[in-house]
C-alpha cells in the first residue's frame, strides 16, 4: 500500500500536531504506528493495537530503537476495544487503520463510527485497504455523513487496487 499510505501519509502531515492524541487500530509491521509516533511529538501520545502478541513485540523493539517507545501506549487488544480508551476530554488528532479481508468489516466500520465522535476539527479518520472493493460498505456509509460537519475523499490506485477512505472533521 506505499502508494496510496504516502498520499494519506502528506494529508496526515498537514493536519496532525505536536500532542495530538493519535490511533492506529491495526499495527502489523509498525510502519504506519512509527510514522505517527514521529508526528505527535513529545507531548502527544498514540494508542495502538493489536490482539496478536508478536506485532506489539516487533513493533515495541522497533519503537525503542528509534526513541519512540514513551509517546506510545501498546495495547494488546483488537480495535474493537478502542472505545474503552478514549475520553471526550482528549480529541483525537488522527486515526488509522489497514484493512484486510481477514477483518471483520463490520467491526472496522462500528469502531471508525465512533472514532468519528471524537475526532478534533480538521482531525483524520483514515482507513487503507490493498483491495479496493473492501471499502465499499464503509465508503457507502460514510458518504451519508453531513457535508456542513466532514469532508469525505476516496482514492484509489487503478493499477493496483490499493485504495484509502480518508474522512475529515469540520
Amino acid at each position: 500500500m506505499r502508494k496510496i499510505q504516502n498520499l494519506v501519509q502528506i494529508s496526515l502531515n498537514e493536519y496532525l500536531n505536536p500532542g495530538d492524541l493519535a490511533i492506529d487500530a491495526t499495527i502489523h509491521h509498525g510502519d504506519i504506528t512509527r510514522f505517527l509516533a514521529s508526528r505527535i511529538g513529545d507531548t502527544g501520545k498514540l494508542l495502538a493495537f493489536s490482539e496478536k502478541k508478536d506485532e506489539i513485540d516487533d513493533v515495541a523493539a522497533s519503537l525503542f530503537l528509534s526513541g519512540l517507545n514513551d509517546r506510545v501506549d501498546l495495547i494488546n487488544k483488537d480495535f474493537s476495544n478502542i472505545i474503552n480508551y478514549l475520553e471526550p476530554t482528549q480529541p483525537i488528532g488522527a486515526a488509522m487503520f489497514q484493512v484486510d479481508s481477514k477483518m471483520d468489516l463490520t467491526a472496522v466500520q462500528n469502531a471508525a463510527k465512533a472514532i468519528l465522535m471524537f475526532l478534533k476539527t480538521d482531525g483524520l479518520l483514515c482507513l487503507l485497504s490493498d483491495d479496493a472493493q473492501l471499502l465499499n460498505t464503509s465508503k457507502a456509509y460514510f458518504a451519508k455523513l453531513p457535508a456542513n460537519s466532514y469532508s469525505v475523499s476516496y482514492y484509489e490506485d487503478l493499477l493496483t487496487t490499493e485504495s484509502a477512505l480518508v474522512i475529515q472533521r469540520h
